[in-house]
């Protein structure tokens, strides 16, 4: 038998997933399941090494994890709420299946549409219902985006999620120029793939790329393509997640929203940069190895791991609600 490692029900060996809550089945003894809390514990050089472990099989299981996860916590959502889904309107299963993965929060003032950071999506209430859709989509797959890569520590490493899992995972993703412009293409993409086509909203991403590389080098010009293509590359994998809740019918309820909100016609030259490409499979793997070691010796440097430190701070305080 195995113990699952976040809800401690016992599930058979045959399982990849928990049957209760849907977590990714660590195959090991529950009494060797190590729970990392601190980051001293986490940086040692075994610990980098195993990071090359990940493997495709591996990392294909993580998705169908998440994916099953979605599923539980949706389905506990509507039991719970005692809500019909045929009578809600389109925002408010977008927002149900936010809520089955994330935190919702409100914001009323700034310029900014929403935000994403330590599990919580923040969005403008005061937006209509189309600009709030497109919003909460995009802020989602920042979360899940942040969640593979918190399950592949977990799966690597053999632990139990901890605030300095999820703080690490958000650091490597977040810590860098590259990894902020991979993380944000990916969300535009995963946008994009749901709203009808010329009303996403590129700001975010056009303004790392014009404020973080605004060099014509070599290197910069590199540095662009791997982020699009890896953003790219991560997005077709959530939107396999996103695309098992938001089918057809639930996508033409998006158009009919956007029809309804919108009075001027699609924009189609907001974003700078555009690509098709992705990586194969096992370039994939090597670069998601790539940006977690990254993230791994970044937080060696004394500045960065303070950042590091208020990360964990953050998820503390925001996971013990």
């Amino acid at each position: 038998m195995v113990f699952c490692s976040k809800c401690g029900y016992e599930n058979s060996d045959d399982n990849n997933n928990c049957e209760k809550c849907g977590e990714v089945l660590i195959k090991r003894k529950y009494l060797e399941i190590k729970s990392y809390e601190n980051f001293e514990d986490i940086f040692t050089q075994s610990n980098f090494e195993k990071i090359d472990e990940i493997t495709l099989e591996g990392y294909n299981t993580i998705i169908e994890n998440i994916t099953n996860m979605g599923h539980y916590y949706l389905k506990e959502y509507y039991s719970n709420t005692n809500l019909n889904k045929r009578q809600m309107t389109i925002l408010n299963k977008i927002k149900a299946l936010a809520q089955a993965y994330s935190k919702i929060s409100y914001k009323s003032s700034g310029a900014e549409l929403g935000s994403y950071s330590f599990n919580i999506i923040r969005v403008d209430d005061r937006l209509d219902d189309a600009k709030q859709i497109a919003t909460l989509i995009h802020e989602l797959s920042h979360h899940l985006f942040s969640e593979i890569f918190e399950q592949i520590l977990m799966y690597v490493w053999g632990c139990s999620k901890s605030d300095a899992i999820e703080a690490l995972a958000w650091f490597a993703l977040i810590g860098s120029p590259l990894a902020r412009l991979t993380n944000e293409y990916c969300a535009h993409t995963c946008e994009g793939r749901f709203v009808p086509h010329g009303y996403q909203n590129y700001g975010s991403f056009n303004n790392i790329l014009i404020n973080e590389f605004a060099s014509n080098s070599k290197k910069d010009q590199d540095a662009i393509t791997f982020g699009l293509v890896m953003g790219n590359t991560m997005a077709q994998d959530i939107l396999l997640i996103l695309g098992d809740f938001i089918d057809y019918d639930l996508r033409e309820e998006i158009k009919q929203q956007f029809k309804k909100d919108f009075s001027y016609p699609p924009s189609y030259d907001q974003i700078l940069l555009e690509t098709n490409n992705v990586f194969s499979p096992e370039d994939k793997i090597a670069s998601i190895i790539s940006i977690l070691k990254g993230g791994f010796e970044a937080a060696k440097d004394k500045k960065m791991r303070e950042i590091l430190d208020s990360f964990k701070e953050n998820y503390t305080e925001i996971n013990k609600d």
